[in-house]
């Protein structure tokens, strides 16, 4: 075989080689975690999304996602419920900022700065029918509300744990401390004493749910894995040329 064939061969299967590698998108995956200020509930997941597309504004909406898995944890850690897929489900609001890398959650439960994730949303404000409300709902705060803060409601009352604060199984706010809230009347009686206290300390203020990032192995671009696979294919040819 001549050098100019051997050339040629390289030409074609690689051409070849190009045409059956289809586009991949470029994932971003994030995990995020939170825990409640009054029992001590947790709510954790993962996401993604294909970070080599453009998003108004820098906020990834729940039409972006290419999934969305969110977990519910009892206060002593057993998981309650996995929604996975969550994105796809109706009622669903999540967005995130890729620019500060946070999920939006200061905003109400039904806007762009709001979240409502797990089950559909039962608040009175949210038009669902309440005799239908079932399910674990991690979401922010209503719109007749002000103050920031985020809840886990446990609409059916499937698991029976006692109320947290108000009528919420629990509840997160950022800008008051537990203490603040005792001082309000409305914790559970099951989280004061006696009978208990808040998982969080007296003079600390809630969490937001907190976002990482999930860092995979890395994979070899596919120009790369194109070139072993045909340089692997030529090497016979390059050994006949010299026999």
């Amino acid at each position: 075989m001549s050098r100019y064939l051997l050339k040629t061969t390289a030409i074609t299967i690689g051409t070849a080689l190009m045409a059956s590698v289809p586009l991949v998108a470029q994932a971003a995956d994030f995990r995020f975690d939170w825990t409640g200020q009054i029992a001590g509930f947790g709510v954790r997941g993962t996401f993604g999304y294909d970070e080599n597309q453009s998003y108004p504004g820098g906020i990834v909406s729940t039409g972006d996602l290419d999934y969305l898995n969110v977990s519910f944890y009892a206060p002593n850690g057993t998981l309650l419920r996995t929604y996975n897929n969550n994105h796809q489900d109706p009622g669903v609001n999540f967005n995130f900022n890729i620019n500060t890398m946070e999920i939006l959650q200061a905003g109400s439960y039904n806007a762009p700065d709001g979240i409502s994730i797990g089950a559909p949303n039962y608040d009175r404000e949210s038009g669902n029918d309440p005799t239908e409300a079932s399910g674990l709902t991690f979401w922010s705060k209503p719109p007749r509300s002000e103050t920031p803060h985020l809840h886990v409601d446990d609409w059916a009352d499937e698991f029976g744990f006692p109320i947290g604060f108000s009528t919420h199984e629990e509840v997160a706010f950022p800008t008051r401390t537990t203490q603040e809230l005792i001082d309000d009347g409305r914790v559970g009686e099951a989280y004061l004493p006696p009978l208990g206290n808040p998982v969080t300390p007296l003079g600390e203020r809630g969490q937001f749910a907190q976002v990482t990032p999930i860092n995979d192995p890395v994979i070899p671009e596919p120009t790369t894995i194109i070139a072993s696979v045909l340089l692997a294919g030529l090497m016979p040819l390059k050994r006949k040329l010299k026999v």
